[in-house]
């Protein structure tokens, strides 16, 4: 199969355009990709892909060219040349943070937190689907397989050979680092799209610390901007708001866990990939620590102020 036709889905150009147009390009936003599953966990994947897709993706001049060429059914050019001339000279300013592939993450829990200019934002949303969104749902179904089986362990970690850049690809490492080496039939959800999670005074997702008493997972606290920094690493226990119960908590910990570790740093990609089997055995490692744990009751929310 031939690499992805990125003018396939022309959406986000779309989205871009009207950015530019009506001046708000240039607004800063911050924005998550929040699946919408009604399973107890998924597991994130695709960073990586991302992270390859800036590394081999520019708007070449032959690329503005094509989209030059689109026209509608009048004939008539889609994308107006002040917008195309922004794009060739556009470089990409845009920080992602994501779950390292194999992590599983609780429903409500976003795959990655991104921030930067709102037109290069939109510009990414078909990779985001793509990598992010579609990734997470083959890994997760790989996994909820062995979950449900009781099956969280695997001694010996299968090879798996070369793997085109391209959809077909894509799914087979998914659902590898989901521990099937094979293929299924289930599609994946219909794309949501990102959003933005945020406190009730305004103030976005910027990190979940996982806490642990040694290798048992307690609880995740959601942290904005202003808390991170606060947030002592030296401190033995962590008060928190739990997100569905609203109640106080506070838990004593042995040692946490940064869940957002970087992808993008203003454009760039910095995401050194691990081999695909030491993905799958994160996975596994996940499962494993997960496996005692009752999710429905498992602790998480947002940091108190």
């Amino acid at each position: 199969m031939t690499n992805f036709d990125w003018l396939s889905d022309l959406t986000p150009l779309h989205q871009a355009q009207e950015a530019w147009l009506d001046g708000s390009y240039y607004k800063p936003q911050t924005v998550h990709l929040l699946p919408d599953t009604a399973q107890p966990f998924y597991i994130s994947c695709g960073s990586g892909l991302l992270a390859e897709h800036i590394r081999r993706f520019r708007f070449s001049p032959q690329f503005i060219q094509r989209m030059g060429q689109v026209t509608d059914e009048r004939g008539r050019s889609l994308f107006q040349e002040s917008f195309l001339n922004h794009l060739q000279r556009l470089r990409l300013r845009v920080n992602v943070n994501a779950a390292p592939e194999g992590t599983l993450l609780l429903p409500g829990e976003p795959i990655f937190v991104a921030q930067g200019p709102k037109l290069q934002l939109l510009l990414l949303n078909s990779a985001f689907r793509l990598f992010f969104w579609d990734s997470t749902h083959w890994a997760t179904q790989a996994a909820l397989h062995h979950w449900h089986a009781g099956t969280e362990t695997e001694e010996d970690t299968p090879l798996i050979g070369p793997l085109g850049f391209n959809p077909e690809g894509w799914k087979k490492r998914a659902l590898f680092i989901g521990g099937s080496p094979t293929s299924d039939n289930t599609d994946p959800a219909l794309w949501q799209g990102v959003q933005t999670i945020e406190t009730p005074q305004g103030q976005p997702l910027l990190q979940i610390r996982r806490l642990f008493k040694r290798e048992t997972p307690l609880g995740d606290i959601w942290l904005t901007a202003d808390q991170e920094p606060e947030a002592s690493v030296s401190r033995t226990h962590a008060d928190f708001s739990d997100l569905r119960t609203h109640q106080h908590h506070s838990i004593q910990m042995t040692r946490y866990q940064n869940l957002y570790q970087p992808v993008l740093l203003k454009g760039h990609p910095v995401l050194a990939e691990p081999s695909l089997g030491y993905l799958r055995q994160r996975m596994w490692k996940q499962l494993e620590a997960f496996k005692t744990t009752n999710l429905s009751s498992y602790l998480f929310g947002w940091m108190n102020e």
